[in-house]
């Protein structure tokens, strides 16, 4: 080889062709033609001054000129490749500030918060503060940055201008104490659900789907326990004061608990993720919902 003068546009196209034997595939890759790949490989000869491949019908084939410059420019990739993601840590790093996120009080306990530590490893400099309630965080007055919702995404604050994107779905089955005595007359006879005892939720929020279905279910009798925290409820179920409805992803994972009835899930809500417009540029914000849509992904799917 007589010229080392290197031109990436020209190397990536010999790169992608040495990786893959030819043109067409090379192309393929680089979602372009055959033909380009074929003008920048031998563009890349004619400035080299030497042959890189030989053509023959089963494909390219680098000569020994053409083998040392892909070891050389492989690692030159490489070394990009490894630049490209110590600027997007620095990047991240340099993400400061707070962000300030809206959620269920069973999202935060169970998803969110202990994965938290995953998200400051990654912008250590970014704190994060959690409004936990029923209630929906107004984010036109900017209760929160962004919201993490199990809600139709039709409802909006007060006539705001906000993004909404789906996260996932949240599967919710019917609950009891392992072992309990409503346990084993659930597997001896499923349909007598109203002999049971129940935990369900207070009068303000008898319109929730779980109060509803278990209202429907238990249409006869009052619950053994009425509150406002799913947390309590779920405690209660594991006491044995009563069947209760909890999302899947908590309840499976309870080994103290068993599906009560069916081992589907009695029904499913949409998670969605909300924001106002005026932050869609907002690193803080995308970072975090990123991030949770990646819990939710991997936690949730």
């Amino acid at each position: 080889m007589k010229n080392l003068s290197f031109d990436w546009n020209d190397l990536k196209f010999f790169l992608a062709t040495a990786r893959h034997g030819g043109l067409t595939g090379a192309a393929a890759a680089l979602h372009t033609s055959p033909s380009t790949v074929s003008r920048h490989v031998t563009a890349l000869e004619e400035r080299m001054q030497a042959t890189l491949f030989l053509r023959q019908q089963s494909g390219y084939q680098l000569t020994d000129d053409g083998d040392a410059l892909f070891k050389h420019v492989e690692q030159v990739e490489q070394a990009m490749m490894a630049a490209e993601r110590n600027g997007h840590a620095s990047a991240q790093r340099e993400i400061t500030g707070q962000v300030r996120l809206a959620t269920s009080e069973t999202l935060a306990i169970h998803l969110i918060v202990p994965n938290l530590h995953l998200f400051r490893a990654q912008y250590p400099r970014l704190s994060v503060e959690m409004n936990i309630s029923l209630a929906r965080a107004n984010l036109s007055k900017r209760e929160a940055d962004l919201a993490l919702r199990i809600a139709d995404p039709a409802i909006r604050d007060g006539g705001g201008d906000y993004i909404v994107s789906r996260a996932g779905t949240l599967d919710f089955a019917a609950y009891c104490r392992a072992g309990s005595a409503a346990a084993k007359l659930a597997r001896k006879a499923p349909d007598t659900w109203q002999q049971l005892d129940y935990v369900s939720w207070d009068e303000a929020w008898a319109d929730l789907p779980m109060a509803k279905w278990l209202k429907a279910t238990f249409s006869e009798k009052s619950p053994a326990l009425a509150c406002n925290s799913i947390q309590a409820q779920h405690v209660a179920i594991r006491a044995g004061i009563g069947i209760g409805v909890l999302p899947c992803f908590v309840g499976d994972r309870d080994a103290s608990l068993e599906r009560f009835g069916s081992s589907q899930p009695i029904f499913s809500r949409e998670l969605w993720l909300v924001y106002h417009r005026d932050l869609k540029a907002s690193q803080r914000m995308i970072a975090l919902r990123d991030f949770i849509q990646g819990l939710v992904k991997n936690h949730l799917s």
